[in-house]
């Protein structure tokens, strides 16, 4: 049995989260509040000190693209020829390039301020619209509509489809679903990826974050 131990947001720990059900492993999704992760802290249970962390038969491991990277190969999306891996993996590392300049604005106190902050990454030239406009051209360049031109989902995919939109579920003051009006290509994978079978099957229920992984999410956007 696999263990994934993380909050109940998507955060960190969604990718793993999704190939974990994908893989047909059998898996526990345990959620824990702050106390439950102080708790985890205090008992030497994080071998970083931090979450998500992921319990295999084998032992724990911890760092979310290591935990991300375990669970695809579990669901069998990792490539086997090298060098399509390695283009997936610069895809990952794509992603996490100009989704870091996001990460500061967590750490804003004034309101007002967080919120221009993060609609100046939006402005054109700015870090996320050229990092969107990155994954647009990967997209547009595509013959089978996955993000790296392979025959069926890969990492990168569950990467690219999962913390892009996250970003517009409204969780994050100042970012809204119509600033995704300027990325067609974008809106339009969201539809191809939405509308897979397996995805459409794990974000089949209710949730209030969690409704931008559904098809249809951003039709009116």
């Amino acid at each position: 049995m696999h263990e994934l131990i993380y909050f109940a947001s998507p955060g960190y720990a969604e990718p793993t989260r999704f190939c974990l059900e994908i893989s047909e492993v059998p898996w526990k999704n345990t959620v824990v509040d702050w106390d439950g992760y102080q708790a985890l802290k205090d008992s030497g249970d994080l071998p970083w000190g931090y979450l998500p962390i992921l319990k295999t038969p084998q032992g724990t491991i911890a760092e979310s693209n290591a935990l991300m990277r375990y669970a695809a190969a579990l669901a069998g999306i990792e490539p086997e020829d090298l060098f399509v891996r390695g283009k997936v993996d610069e895809i990952l590392d794509l992603i996490q390039g100009w989704r870091a300049d996001f990460t500061p604005t967590f750490y804003i106190d004034d309101l007002d301020e967080k919120i221009a902050a993060r609609k100046a990454l939006f402005a054109k030239g700015a870090k996320i619209d050229l990092g969107l406009k990155d994954l647009e051209s990967l997209i547009e360049a595509s013959t089978t509509g996955w993000i790296a031109d392979t025959e069926d989902m890969t990492l990168a995919d569950v990467k690219a489809f999962l913390n892009t939109f996250m970003m517009f579920s409204g969780q994050f003051d100042g970012i809204e679903k119509s600033m995704l009006k300027p990325y067609p290509a974008l809106l339009k994978y969201h539809d191809f990826v939405a509308n897979d079978a397996r995805v459409k099957a794990y974000y089949d229920g209710e949730d209030e974050i969690r409704w931008v992984f559904k098809p249809d999410a951003f039709s009116d956007a």
